[in-house]
């Protein structure tokens, strides 16, 4: 007769087997194989790359080392990622996942929701965004003429049934924005914001921005318009039009600087500047009035 301190030992063999036997052979390729499946639904240039891919408890999913790319260049590098299912949906037509991901000393928290029963059915993302900063984005390390810095916080989600790819949208903040021009603009070479809101949509490669608003010590304003987004990322076209209203200070550095004629800046500080931006992000062309 097999005593039951004998079954507790089998059934330990046993659960220590499957453990090592699901550490060891866990499929991660399949699962990138999957993950890199939705980010072509997404954006066909889209890719990911993960150091490891391996099962959690409570049941679920985590990664580490992860880079996120865009035709071979890395957009952004995760710490780690952690994915686990809403058990009450298992059994449902439209199946839920939470997920979890550090990147850039900031988090984003969310879930997403397959809209069918087949893994390729359209795929809805909603996301919460905090604490990420803009300065250890790879994204922002191109070769634009400008730094950026700042903790970038807010909401993001993709709606798969969107036609053709799908839309991506969201509304980010970035309190105590720091914009750092790499040559001086009118003896201008930093600008602090306050406060910066944009409202913005994405979709097969063009970026809307809804709105664009600033308000800082020595500026406020708003930009609306749309970027063709390209690769590499600085030859983004640009299709935009703003105003922008100095603050006392900043008019009277500009009226030292702006040659006459280009624009009145006796009324800078009421009417603002209304200005287009086409061109290049790398090469902008700007046109005031």
């Amino acid at each position: 007769m097999i005593s039951v301190k004998a079954i507790f030992a089998y059934l330990l063999y046993a659960l220590l087997a499957v453990a090592l036997f699901l550490i060891l052979l866990f499929p991660d390729q399949a699962i990138k194989d999957y993950v890199d499946g939705r980010l072509a639904a997404i954006d066909p240039s889209l890719s990911m790359v993960a150091k490891t891919i391996r099962p959690s408890l409570p049941p679920g999913l985590k990664m580490i080392d992860i880079d996120l790319n865009r035709d071979g260049v890395r957009l952004a590098h995760f710490e780690d990622a952690r994915v686990s299912p809403d058990l009450a949906t298992l059994l449902q037509d439209k199946k839920q996942v939470r997920f979890q991901a550090h990147i850039a000393d900031g988090t984003i928290n969310g879930r997403a929701t397959l809209e069918t029963t087949g893994p390729s059915g359209p795929l809805r993302v909603e996301a919460d965004i905090s604490e990420i900063r803009l300065d250890k984005l790879d994204a922002i390390k191109t070769n634009v003429p400008f730094t950026l810095t700042g903790s970038l916080k807010g909401r993001m989600t993709h709606d798969g049934t969107r036609s053709p790819l799908g839309m991506t949208s969201g509304l980010l903040t970035v309190p105590d924005l720091h914009i750092t021009l790499k040559a001086p603009f009118f003896g201008i070479t930093e600008l602090v914001m306050d406060q910066t809101d944009a409202d913005f949509s994405l979709s097969g490669g063009n970026l809307r921005l809804k709105s664009l608003a600033f308000d800082g010590p020595m500026l406020e304003g708003k930009i609306t318009g749309t970027i063709e987004l390209r690769h590499p990322f600085e030859q983004s076209r640009l299709n935009l039009t703003g105003n922008a209203k100095p603050r006392p200070e900043l008019v009277a550095r500009l009226q030292e600087t702006i040659p006459k004629g280009i624009v009145n800046t006796q009324t800078l500080g009421t009417r603002g500047l209304t200005f287009r931006v086409r061109g290049s992000i790398d090469n902008p062309d700007m046109s005031m009035r």
